[in-house]
């Protein structure tokens, strides 16, 4: 279970000023929250602090505890939380496969990471992807390698940051269920923070609107 205990992020310049005050939410294994709300309310900023990335002129009050683990003080490389921003970000000078690899667990051998690089590729449709470069994918194809890749790091938690919203209509519903079906099936928590009204029905909980905890 992923939990947010009575958080509250604060900018400390220019001027100081609290944004988000006493939020709270638990996420259990296989389910999917929704976290909607207008551009800069501070969306972003919260899957960050969640994941262990902090901005220089963000500070943060409250506790993050995941499968009963306080996380504030862990690094984000020893979170074991995958994260998925809007644009994918796949490195355009390696291949699918290499892409893949990267973040993988390195004590796994090479015959082992193969494997299930091409058990994960054939599941998501995509056999016989593994030697291609990013410039020739679609978005759709984009999207669905750099949340393979955020998979194949083996995260017990998993945080998306409008993945969805760079995808044409039939991209975006198609990733929508490849993305839910990585979530049960490997049994983790998920938090989605979005925009879009449509991402709201993927939520297995009463989406959650940020606005009520902004100032």
């Amino acid at each position: 279970m992923l939990e947010l205990k009575n958080i509250s992020l604060k900018w400390t310049s220019p001027k100081e000023h609290e944004f988000i005050k006493n939020l709270n939410l638990k996420v259990e294994k296989g389910k999917i929250l929704t976290i909607f709300g207008v551009s800069g309310i501070g969306k972003s900023s919260l899957i960050n602090v969640i994941s262990g990335i902090f901005e220089d002129n963000l500070s943060f009050k409250g506790d993050i505890v995941l499968n009963n683990k306080r996380l504030n003080e862990t690094a984000a490389e020893n979170r074991r939380i995958g994260l998925l921003l809007q644009e994918g970000v796949l490195f355009p000078h390696l291949t699918v496969k290499q892409n893949l690899l990267f973040g993988m667990n390195k004590n796994l051998k090479n015959e082992e990471k193969s494997l299930l690089i091409k058990n994960h590729l054939q599941k998501s449709n995509m056999d016989g992807f593994q030697e291609r470069y990013p410039n020739t994918l679609s978005g759709g194809q984009k999207a669905r390698i750099a949340c393979l890749r955020a998979i194949l790091s083996e995260p017990i938690a998993l945080l998306l940051d409008e993945p969805f919203s760079s995808l044409d209509p039939d991209q975006r519903n198609s990733f929508r269920l490849f993305v839910i079906k990585q979530v049960k099936d490997r049994n983790i928590p998920c938090i989605l923070v979005t925009h879009d009204e449509s991402d709201k029905a993927i939520s297995d909980y009463k989406p959650l609107d940020l606005s009520s905890f902004h100032r």
